[in-house]
């Protein structure tokens, strides 16, 4: 069965196993051991606007980005899902909870179920309200303007903007520097991330994006996932490597 596989289709199913062994390896490490704490900048900041929404009583204003599938279908535009969970956790009874801001209509539905089931999770689905996550324009320009518009509010405690943006987003973060407001970007897209120097923002780039969930999360099965992501890395290095070499020697066709 293998010899009527390609050499490509071995490597891919090759790194599949090599993936799922590291993932396991992992788990039951960490099933033994607590996780190290390895001090992150993005994470840290993070947690310390959320530390400050609770201590002040003022609300974290999110950004989710406003393309998933008003053009095309873009998973990345997703990537503020899983953070928006993430914070949802840590700040479902604060005085001032956490409050979303969609520039994609399928994304704002998203949101909206995701809040909705973090409050079901916690046994207070009366506490839930629609209000907490908003469709708030469905071009990048309005996107941004609605954001402008949000954060002169005094009861503002920071900015997180995340998913797809475009450079337009700039607007957003240089109103959050004129208001003394503490921002963090942690956007998918090119030219948002350019957007994101500007400033004194806290800027997340590269894997952080989309791992920053995992990591404030603190579960297991999402830490097992990115200590054996790093483990894979290492081996396709380690196997580009060696292939290189095979390659100069002549061993390899």
């Amino acid at each position: 069965m293998l010899s009527a596989l390609t050499l490509n289709d071995q490597l891919a199913l090759a790194l599949g196993v090599l993936g799922l062994l590291f993932l396991l390896i992992n788990l039951l490490i960490l099933k033994r051991n607590k996780p190290k704490h390895i001090p992150e900048p993005g994470k840290q900041a993070v947690e310390h606007l959320l530390h400050v929404s609770s201590e002040e009583g003022k609300r974290l204003v999110v950004g989710l980005g406003h393309s998933l599938a008003n053009s095309n279908l873009d998973l990345a535009g997703a990537s503020g899902l899983s953070l928006q969970r993430a914070l949802l956790k840590r700040s479902l009874f604060n005085d001032h909870p956490l409050q979303s801001y969609s520039g994609d209509g399928v994304l704002a539905c998203l949101s909206r179920m995701v809040v909705r089931g973090a409050y079901r999770g916690a046994l207070a689905s009366e506490l839930f309200s629609g209000s907490l996550s908003q469709l708030s324009g469905t071009s990048p320009l309005a996107y941004t303007s609605s954001l402008v518009n949000q954060i002169p509010d005094s009861s503002n405690a920071g900015l997180l903007l995340a998913g797809q943006m475009s450079p337009v987003v700039l607007l957003a973060l240089d109103q959050a520097d004129r208001h003394a407001l503490p921002s963090i970007s942690a956007i998918a897209s090119l030219s948002g991330q350019a957007a994101g120097f500007i400033g004194n923002s806290v800027n997340l780039m590269g894997e952080d994006i989309f791992n920053a969930a995992g990591k404030l999360d603190q579960r297991k099965s999402s830490l097992a996932g990115l200590g054996a992501q790093d483990w894979l890395r290492i081996a396709i290095s380690l196997g580009l490597l060696l292939g290189a070499i095979l390659k100069m020697g002549g061993v390899l066709p």
